[in-house]
Protein backbone atom coordinates (compact mmCIF):
# COMPACT_ATOMS: atom_id res chain seq x y z
CA UNK A 1 0.00 0.00 0.00
CA UNK A 2 1.40 3.20 -0.86
CA UNK A 3 0.80 5.93 1.68
CA UNK A 4 0.87 9.65 1.16
CA UNK A 5 1.03 12.35 4.45
CA UNK A 6 2.59 14.83 6.25
CA UNK A 7 5.29 13.99 9.08
CA UNK A 8 8.10 15.36 11.47
CA UNK A 9 11.16 13.59 10.58
CA UNK A 10 12.18 12.35 14.45
CA UNK A 11 15.50 10.53 13.77
CA UNK A 12 18.07 9.58 11.22
CA UNK A 13 20.87 7.52 10.74
CA UNK A 14 23.42 6.26 7.83
CA UNK A 15 22.82 2.66 6.50
CA UNK A 16 24.96 1.20 4.37
CA UNK A 17 27.28 3.03 1.44
CA UNK A 18 24.34 5.05 0.36
CA UNK A 19 21.25 5.05 2.52
CA UNK A 20 19.36 6.44 5.63
CA UNK A 21 17.30 4.75 8.00
CA UNK A 22 14.48 7.63 9.54
CA UNK A 23 12.28 7.74 12.42
CA UNK A 24 9.05 9.63 11.18
CA UNK A 25 6.04 10.74 13.24
CA UNK A 26 3.37 10.08 10.58
CA UNK A 27 -0.69 10.77 10.35
CA UNK A 28 -1.57 7.55 9.42
CA UNK A 29 0.92 5.16 11.00
CA UNK A 30 2.66 7.31 14.15
CA UNK A 31 5.77 6.56 14.64
CA UNK A 32 7.15 3.85 12.26
CA UNK A 33 11.02 3.56 10.77
CA UNK A 34 11.83 3.66 6.84
CA UNK A 35 14.27 2.88 4.91
CA UNK A 36 15.74 5.75 2.56
CA UNK A 37 17.66 3.97 -0.34
CA UNK A 38 20.39 6.25 -2.10
CA UNK A 39 19.73 9.23 0.80
CA UNK A 40 23.28 9.91 1.02
CA UNK A 41 24.19 10.34 -2.95
CA UNK A 42 25.05 13.26 -4.22
CA UNK A 43 21.99 13.12 -6.42
CA UNK A 44 19.69 12.24 -3.99
CA UNK A 45 16.28 13.71 -4.83
CA UNK A 46 15.64 13.65 -0.59
CA UNK A 47 17.79 16.32 -0.33
CA UNK A 48 17.69 18.11 3.70
CA UNK A 49 13.77 16.91 4.31
CA UNK A 50 15.46 13.72 5.94
CA UNK A 51 17.12 16.20 8.66
CA UNK A 52 15.52 15.95 12.34
CA UNK A 53 12.36 18.26 12.94
CA UNK A 54 11.81 18.77 9.29
CA UNK A 55 8.24 18.96 8.69
CA UNK A 56 7.41 16.88 5.22
CA UNK A 57 5.53 15.14 3.40
CA UNK A 58 6.48 11.63 2.51
CA UNK A 59 5.20 8.70 0.95
CA UNK A 60 5.77 5.26 1.36
CA UNK A 61 5.09 2.09 0.74
CA UNK A 62 3.51 0.58 3.77
CA UNK A 63 3.22 -3.50 4.53
CA UNK A 64 1.67 -4.00 8.01
CA UNK A 65 3.54 -6.35 10.16
CA UNK A 66 7.00 -4.95 8.74
CA UNK A 67 9.43 -3.50 10.85
CA UNK A 68 10.98 -0.85 7.86
CA UNK A 69 8.94 0.51 5.41
CA UNK A 70 10.43 2.05 2.08
CA UNK A 71 10.68 5.83 1.61
CA UNK A 72 9.76 6.75 -2.00
CA UNK A 73 9.49 10.59 -1.65
CA UNK A 74 9.82 13.26 0.72
CA UNK A 75 9.42 16.86 0.40
CA UNK A 76 8.87 19.85 2.66
CA UNK A 77 6.07 20.68 3.75
CA UNK A 78 7.25 23.97 5.91
CA UNK A 79 10.74 24.72 4.87
CA UNK A 80 12.56 25.78 8.20
CA UNK A 81 14.92 28.80 8.14
CA UNK A 82 16.05 30.07 11.84
CA UNK A 83 15.44 26.04 13.27
CA UNK A 84 18.28 24.98 11.00
CA UNK A 85 21.05 28.23 11.60
CA UNK A 86 19.99 29.64 15.30
CA UNK A 87 22.25 27.06 17.80
CA UNK A 88 19.74 27.89 20.49
CA UNK A 89 16.64 26.91 18.38
CA UNK A 90 18.24 23.75 16.90
CA UNK A 91 18.99 22.55 19.98
CA UNK A 92 15.24 23.32 21.33
CA UNK A 93 13.62 21.41 18.02
CA UNK A 94 16.32 18.56 18.48
CA UNK A 95 14.64 18.61 21.69
CA UNK A 96 11.20 18.09 21.14
CA UNK A 97 11.51 15.38 18.16
CA UNK A 98 13.33 13.33 21.15
CA UNK A 99 10.92 13.61 23.09
CA UNK A 100 8.32 12.75 20.98
CA UNK A 101 10.74 9.17 19.57
CA UNK A 102 10.84 8.28 22.95
CA UNK A 103 7.31 8.76 24.66
CA UNK A 104 5.28 7.82 21.38
CA UNK A 105 4.63 4.48 21.01
CA UNK A 106 5.86 2.88 17.77
CA UNK A 107 2.50 1.75 15.23
CA UNK A 108 0.00 3.44 16.82
CA UNK A 109 -1.60 6.50 14.67
CA UNK A 110 -1.27 9.81 16.96
CA UNK A 111 -2.73 12.38 14.78
CA UNK A 112 -2.96 14.99 17.42
CA UNK A 113 0.70 14.45 18.61
CA UNK A 114 2.10 15.31 15.14
CA UNK A 115 -0.15 18.65 14.97
CA UNK A 116 1.13 19.55 18.32
CA UNK A 117 4.74 18.35 17.19
CA UNK A 118 4.31 20.66 14.14
CA UNK A 119 2.59 23.70 16.17
CA UNK A 120 5.92 23.64 18.37
CA UNK A 121 8.17 23.56 16.05
CA UNK A 122 6.37 26.77 14.29
CA UNK A 123 6.50 28.67 17.32
CA UNK A 124 10.34 27.69 17.77
CA UNK A 125 10.65 29.07 14.06
CA UNK A 126 8.42 32.39 14.73
CA UNK A 127 8.96 33.24 18.38
CA UNK A 128 11.36 36.00 20.21
CA UNK A 129 13.52 35.14 22.76
CA UNK A 130 11.07 33.72 24.91
CA UNK A 131 10.56 30.47 22.55
CA UNK A 132 12.58 27.83 24.82
CA UNK A 133 9.31 28.21 27.08
CA UNK A 134 7.78 25.97 24.19
CA UNK A 135 9.87 22.84 24.76
CA UNK A 136 8.43 22.06 28.75
CA UNK A 137 5.17 22.99 27.19
CA UNK A 138 5.47 20.46 23.91
CA UNK A 139 6.50 17.84 27.29
CA UNK A 140 3.15 18.34 29.22
CA UNK A 141 0.64 18.79 26.31
CA UNK A 142 2.16 15.53 25.17
CA UNK A 143 1.38 13.59 28.58
CA UNK A 144 -1.72 15.00 28.40
CA UNK A 145 -2.59 13.63 25.23
CA UNK A 146 -1.10 10.14 25.91
CA UNK A 147 -3.28 10.30 28.92
CA UNK A 148 -1.07 11.10 31.77
CA UNK A 149 -2.06 14.89 32.24
CA UNK A 150 -0.57 16.48 35.65
CA UNK A 151 -3.51 16.64 38.04
CA UNK A 152 -2.68 20.68 38.87
CA UNK A 153 -5.71 22.40 40.37
CA UNK A 154 -6.11 26.09 40.80
CA UNK A 155 -6.72 26.30 44.54
CA UNK A 156 -3.49 24.00 45.25
CA UNK A 157 -1.60 26.49 43.43
CA UNK A 158 -3.07 29.73 45.13
CA UNK A 159 -2.50 28.35 47.92
CA UNK A 160 1.68 27.95 47.58
CA UNK A 161 3.51 30.15 50.18
CA UNK A 162 6.68 32.47 49.74
CA UNK A 163 8.40 29.74 51.04
CA UNK A 164 7.40 27.18 48.24
CA UNK A 165 5.70 23.79 47.65
CA UNK A 166 6.19 20.71 46.08
CA UNK A 167 5.16 18.42 43.05
CA UNK A 168 3.80 14.96 43.52
CA UNK A 169 5.50 13.39 40.56
CA UNK A 170 3.24 10.03 40.89
CA UNK A 171 -0.19 12.49 40.21
CA UNK A 172 1.82 16.20 38.77
CA UNK A 173 -0.14 17.79 42.20
CA UNK A 174 0.58 20.85 43.78
CA UNK A 175 1.12 20.29 47.55
CA UNK A 176 1.20 23.93 49.04
CA UNK A 177 3.27 22.05 52.26
CA UNK A 178 7.07 23.01 51.66
CA UNK A 179 7.57 19.47 53.61
CA UNK A 180 6.01 16.25 52.70
CA UNK A 181 5.69 14.06 49.61
CA UNK A 182 7.28 15.24 46.13
CA UNK A 183 10.14 17.57 44.73
CA UNK A 184 10.76 20.81 46.21
CA UNK A 185 10.08 23.87 44.54
CA UNK A 186 9.47 27.26 44.56
CA UNK A 187 6.09 29.28 44.10
CA UNK A 188 7.33 30.96 41.03
CA UNK A 189 8.03 27.66 39.53
CA UNK A 190 5.26 25.51 40.80
CA UNK A 191 2.62 28.64 39.06
CA UNK A 192 4.40 28.42 35.70
CA UNK A 193 4.38 24.60 35.45
CA UNK A 194 0.50 24.86 36.29
CA UNK A 195 0.16 27.74 33.19
CA UNK A 196 2.19 25.11 31.22
CA UNK A 197 -0.12 22.06 32.07
CA UNK A 198 -2.98 24.18 31.79
CA UNK A 199 -2.86 26.90 28.81
CA UNK A 200 -2.21 27.21 25.00
CA UNK A 201 1.20 28.40 23.83
CA UNK A 202 0.12 31.67 22.45
CA UNK A 203 -0.40 31.75 26.51
CA UNK A 204 2.43 30.54 27.35
CA UNK A 205 4.56 32.46 25.23
CA UNK A 206 3.55 35.32 26.81
CA UNK A 207 5.00 34.26 30.04
CA UNK A 208 8.28 36.01 31.01
CA UNK A 209 10.54 33.87 33.66
CA UNK A 210 14.32 34.33 34.83
CA UNK A 211 16.74 32.22 34.16
CA UNK A 212 16.89 30.22 37.28
CA UNK A 213 13.01 29.71 37.09
CA UNK A 214 12.97 28.55 33.81
CA UNK A 215 15.41 25.51 34.38
CA UNK A 216 13.37 24.61 38.05
CA UNK A 217 10.98 24.47 35.89
CA UNK A 218 12.03 22.61 32.88
CA UNK A 219 13.55 20.21 35.79
CA UNK A 220 10.08 19.91 36.97
CA UNK A 221 8.95 18.63 33.79
CA UNK A 222 11.71 16.17 32.84
CA UNK A 223 11.23 14.69 36.46
CA UNK A 224 7.31 14.36 35.98
CA UNK A 225 7.48 12.75 32.20
CA UNK A 226 10.53 10.52 33.22
CA UNK A 227 7.95 9.03 35.94
CA UNK A 228 5.13 8.81 33.74
CA UNK A 229 6.65 7.16 30.80
CA UNK A 230 9.41 4.97 32.75
CA UNK A 231 12.25 4.99 30.34
CA UNK A 232 15.23 6.83 30.11
CA UNK A 233 14.37 9.94 29.44
CA UNK A 234 16.42 11.87 26.53
CA UNK A 235 19.64 13.79 27.87
CA UNK A 236 21.79 13.26 24.74
CA UNK A 237 20.54 16.82 22.43
CA UNK A 238 20.85 18.71 25.79
CA UNK A 239 24.39 17.29 26.31
CA UNK A 240 25.81 18.21 23.18
CA UNK A 241 24.38 21.58 23.19
CA UNK A 242 26.05 22.60 26.94
CA UNK A 243 29.26 21.37 25.38
CA UNK A 244 28.49 22.89 22.15
CA UNK A 245 27.68 26.43 24.28
CA UNK A 246 31.07 26.21 26.17
CA UNK A 247 32.96 26.12 23.09
CA UNK A 248 31.41 29.23 21.27
CA UNK A 249 32.05 30.72 24.87
CA UNK A 250 35.96 30.09 24.82
CA UNK A 251 35.51 31.68 21.12
CA UNK A 252 34.17 34.35 22.25
CA UNK A 253 36.33 34.70 25.13
CA UNK A 254 39.67 33.63 24.02
CA UNK A 255 42.44 33.28 26.79
CA UNK A 256 44.96 36.28 27.44
CA UNK A 257 48.61 35.97 26.27
CA UNK A 258 51.21 35.32 28.55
Amino acid sequence: MIVRTDAVVLHSFDYGETSRIVRLLTRQHGVIGVMARGARRPTSQFGSTLQPASYVQAVYYFRPGRGLQTLKEAAHVIRWRRLTRDVDRVTMALRVVEVARLVVEEGEAHPLALDLAVRTLEFLETADDRAAIAVPWFQLRLAALLGFAPDVQRDDVLAVGEDGGRLVLQTGTVASRAGGEGVRASRAALRAFAVLARTGLDTVGRMRLTPEVRREVEGLVDAYVRLQTDTTFPERVRTVADQLGARLAALDDPPEAP
